[in-house]
């Protein structure tokens, strides 16, 4: 069987910038190895880790559990003994959980949207809630409601579990994240119950923090779930009972299941969103406070769209008007003509492109094919021009009433 080394470096071959979890999802889809273990990302991270410090060629760290393949085809000379993968206290990187660890993840969310499979977008630090503060508050982009967040650097307590769920009370928050390095069992089937008694609205998380190193380098940190809605893969929670999921629903929900499996399988990395959904929608990517939607619409139409809605109209139609200046740039570079539709009346804007279809035709592969072309197309030709807009467009305020 081919070592972890090999598979993790090989998985990296033309790929670019991947985290842990992407390279262990190539390494199943490529076929490199079988993944063992209860935890392959751990045995992928280390080796890793091993071979950048071994100064392997073919190798090179970009951030914290961020690796990229250097395109030399020079294998390493390993001398001696191997590293090892160690865990440290996490206050030994965050001695405070205020003033070091919540600043921190407030600025570095990737690792929860990772982790939790959603888009998430962090707007403050001790938010008010009455007379307490809750550590971090958002949106689950992916589910369009209030996130919550509170965080501990030490085993779970009945104290935080009771400022949880007064936080969620307090904010209307339907995704709800408690981290914490280690959760006692009764703290894990607390939040197992709650997910297992909710109508499918809320969602309760835990999320258990590890920090590694291998002999001398940085320390990474590595975020693994505690607990989770059961079967959230496939949403299960969302749609209880075969009467509420039946029909077009469940149409819908078998497509965004299989086009999300495709995605994570054929391009690990594009999108962190993982939870389909039992409607004609679907958030793909999030960008800048921009999505690119994959959409049923009336009429047997099926699109591909960049959806504009960052909470003001203003700035939404600056931002529509700012882009479509750049229209027939844009359509050269994805290689059609595309519909500007400014939504008259509405507070959004979408820019899209369309096909014939509807989700219980004969042709949902089809289907699935051209969203997954468009997708990747508008990834590559909206990301970079998006991200270069100047920020003052994003701060237009409609005039008061």
């Amino acid at each position: 069987m081919t070592t972890w080394r090999e598979a993790s470096i090989r998985a990296l071959e033309g790929a670019g910038p991947l985290r842990i979890d992407a390279i262990t999802a190539r390494i199943a889809t490529l076929g490199l190895r079988e993944l063992t273990g209860n935890t392959p990302e751990m045995s992928v991270g280390a080796q890793l880790y091993i071979a950048v410090q071994d100064n392997d060629p073919r190798i090179r760290l970009v951030e914290p559990g961020v690796f990229e393949h250097t395109g030399s085809t020079e294998h390493a000379r390993v001398e001696g003994s191997l590293g090892r993968l160690e865990f440290i206290n996490p206050r030994d990187v965050w001695p405070d959980e205020a003033r070091h660890f919540t600043p921190w993840l407030f600025d570095n969310a990737d690792y929860l949207s990772q982790v939790l499979g959603i888009e998430v977008e962090l707007e403050r630090r001790e938010h008010p809630v009455g007379t307490f503060s809750l550590d971090l508050f958002g949106r689950d982009k992916t589910h369009g409601c209030p996130l919550i967040i509170e965080n501990q650097l030490e085993e779970t307590d009945h104290r935080h579990l009771g400022q949880l769920m007064t936080y969620a009370a307090g904010t209307d928050a339907f995704t709800v994240v408690w981290v914490a390095p280690r959760f006692r069992n009764e703290h894990r089937d607390a939040l197992n119950y709650l997910n297992t008694i909710s109508t499918g609205e809320a969602r309760f998380f835990g999320v258990e923090l590890k920090v590694a190193v291998i002999g001398d380098s940085d320390p990474a940190p590595h975020f693994t779930l505690a607990a989770q809605p059961s079967d959230w893969r496939v949403q299960a929670r969302t749609q209880r009972g075969s009467s509420e999921v039946s029909g077009v629903r469940a149409a819908y929900l078998d497509f965004w299941t299989r086009y999300l499996d495709r995605l994570h399988s054929e391009h690990p990395g594009v999108s962190n969103v993982r939870a389909p959904q039992s409607q004609n929608w679907m958030n793909l990517n999030f960008f800048r406070r921009l999505v690119i939607v994959g959409a049923f619409g009336s009429g047997s139409e099926m699109r591909c769209e960049l959806y504009i809605d960052v909470g003001d109209p203003t700035a939404n139609l600056q931002l529509f008007e700012t882009l479509r200046a750049r229209q027939a740039e844009i359509e050269t570079a994805v290689g059609e003509p595309l519909k500007w539709d400014d939504l008259d009346g509405k507070k959004a804007c979408r820019i899209s492109c369309t096909r014939t279809g509807n989700v219980n035709d004969d042709d949902t592969e089809g289907h699935a094919d051209w969203l997954l072309n468009h997708h990747l197309k508008f990834r590559e030709v909206f990301v970079p021009i998006v991200e270069a807009l100047p920020s003052h467009l994003w701060e237009a305020k409609s005039p008061a009433q």
